[in-house]
Order: C-alpha cells, then sequence, then structure tokens
C-alpha cells in the first residue's frame, strides 16, 4: 500500500500537462512521418536559413509546431521531475518523470540530428522509442500522482492494458526496420496486413502482423474487463472507437492505397490509442484510497515508527 500524503493540486496539474505535452509531440510526430513533412523545414531550430517562421502551408506549419511544441515539453519535464523529487519515496512518481525526461531529451537530439545529416535505421528506431518511452512513463506517474494517497493493484483489465502497451511499443520499434524508403510503416501504425514490397525482409513483416494481432487482443480483453470499472470505463469506450478506426483506415488503405489524408489518420490515431491504453492500464492499477483508511493507514505508520516505551 502506497499512503503518501495528497499532493498539491498545483503539482498534479503540472504532471498532467507535462503528460498531455508529451502525447502532443509523439501525435505531432506521427503526424509529421504520415505526411512526409519534416523535409518541409530542412533547418534547425529555425525553419530555414535565415528564417525561423515556416511558409504559409501545410507541411513545414506541421513541422514547425512539433518543433515548438517538442522543445516545450523539454521544460515541463524538467520542472515535473524537480517536483517529484519532494517525493522521492513515492518511486513512481519520482523516477518516472526523469525517464520521462531522457526520452525526451533524446527524442529531441535525433530530432535535430534528422534535419542536419539525417539518421540511421538504429537512430531512427531509437528514436521512436524514447519518445514512446516518455509519453507512456510520464502518463503513468500523472495518473498515479492523481490518485494519491493510493494503492497499486494487480487488476485483469491492468495486466491486459499494460501487456498491449509493451507490444504495441515493440510493434512500432520494430516497424523502423522493417520499413521501406518513404514507406507509412515507419511511422506509428498497425501494419496493412499484407507484404509491402518496398518494405524489408518479409519475416519481419509477418511478425509485425503477429505482433498486432497480440496486442489488439490485448486492447480488446483491457476493453471487455475494464468496461465496468467507473473509473476506466470512459477510457474503455474511446479505446474501442480508436481501434475501430485503426482497423477501418487500414482496411481502405489495403484496398485502395493511401495519400497524406489517410495516412495521418492511421498513425495519429494509433498514437491516440497507445495514449488511451496507458491511460487505462494506469487507472486499472493505481486506486485511490479512502480519506478515513489513508489516514488510519499514516495513523499506524506513525505508530510502528515510533520508538517502544
Amino acid at each position: 500500500m502506497n499512503a503518501s500524503s495528497t499532493p498539491a493540486p498545483a503539482t498534479v496539474t503540472l504532471y498532467r500537462v507535462a503528460a498531455v505535452l508529451t502525447f502532443a509531440a509523439v501525435a505531432l510526430g506521427s503526424l509529421v512521418c504520415a505526411t512526409d513533412s519534416s523535409a518541409s523545414c530542412p533547418n534547425w531550430p529555425g525553419c530555414y536559413v535565415g528564417q525561423v517562421m515556416p511558409q504559409v502551408a501545410l507541411s513545414p506549419i506541421v513541422e514547425f509546431i512539433h518543433r515548438v511544441v517538442a522543445v516545450s515539453t523539454g521544460p515541463v519535464l524538467l520542472a515535473a521531475a524537480l517536483v517529484g523529487l519532494r517525493r522521492r519515496r513515492d518511486l513512481t512518481v519520482a523516477v518516472l518523470p526523469w525517464l520521462a525526461l531522457a526520452g525526451a531529451f533524446a527524442a529531441g537530439v535525433f530530432g535535430m540530428l534528422t534535419i542536419r545529416v539525417g539518421l540511421s535505421t538504429p537512430q531512427a528506431a531509437t528514436d521512436l522509442g524514447a519518445s514512446l518511452i516518455a509519453m507512456v512513463a510520464m502518463t503513468t506517474a500523472a495518473v498515479a500522482l492523481s490518485r494519491t494517497p493510493r494503492r497499486a493493484r494487480r487488476t485483469p483489465t491492468g495486466t491486459y492494458a499494460w501487456a498491449a502497451v509493451g507490444t504495441l511499443w515493440l510493434l512500432h520499434v520494430t516497424g523502423v526496420f522493417a520499413a521501406g524508403k518513404g514507406s507509412l510503416t515507419r511511422c506509428v501504425s498497425c501494419p496493412v496486413w499484407r507484404i509491402v514490397p518496398i518494405d524489408g525482409p518479409v519475416w519481419l513483416q509477418v511478425a509485425r502482423m503477429a505482433l498486432a494481432a497480440v496486442a489488439i487482443a490485448f486492447i480488446v480483453a483491457a476493453i471487455a474487463t475494464g468496461a465496468r470499472t467507473p473509473g476506466v470505463r470512459p477510457l474503455t469506450v474511446a479505446a474501442g472507437v480508436l481501434l475501430v478506426v485503426e482497423l477501418a483506415v487500414g482496411l481502405v488503405i489495403l484496398a485502395r492505397g493511401t495519400n497524406h489524408a489517410l495516412s495521418s489518420v492511421y498513425a495519429v490515431s494509433m498514437v491516440c490509442l497507445l495514449w488511451t491504453t496507458t491511460l487505462i492500464a494506469a487507472r486499472a492499477t493505481f486506486t485511490r484510497i479512502p480519506p478515513e483508511e489513508a489516514v488510519a493507514a499514516a495513523a499506524a505508520a506513525v505508530e510502528e515508527a515510533a520508538p517502544a516505551a
């Protein structure tokens, strides 16, 4: 049982803002990837040599907004990590923001290198993997803090949702290794349920389709088991809608091919699904302790710590 004192509202707000910004940075990054917008701002940190702001066109504006959000995320994550040191006995709340900060910093460095010199496949995979870790870590910390005093428990919904999060992380990181030049596979999305000629080894494409099927099964199980849990139910509805959208768009892409609009929906809805699944996992894991129980637990801890008379 974790019966830490109730956090200040400002601290909870800071953690939530950091979580939302991290999610927004990942979602915008997937949009940049899906629309091939990164080349629209060929310089860094300004969009062009001698000019900071982008031209009035969709692609450079998307890329520039992503940069602004990504750069803004760092200071907020640092602030959350420093504030979290006050609760160093609560490792979930104190450590995860630092993990998120490290992931965001790594992603920021790789993002700069993408524009200046380009990335190798392992570097691109590390970039994406670090971004997703930052999003999951900060979101988990925000939920844990907002439910303090709390207890952590293992539930079927939490188990399925965490398994889905881990499987999706592996699915997306391996997508970088499987993707051919310019392929949608390099972006955060599901496989399109067929072998893509321009992509990498067939065995890896098949393995990723199997990973996607496993992830979907875990998500469906989390939705089914969490549908009756009050704090989780709205998220299961959102996850169900996002899953249907992702699968439906995938079928359209499979049948007709893709364009920037379809690719954007496919990539951003998957980021939203991963974030929502993380929220389901964290909320199913962390339960707020009723005030009277928290007071009793704190009194018992004081009594145990007091020296024997």
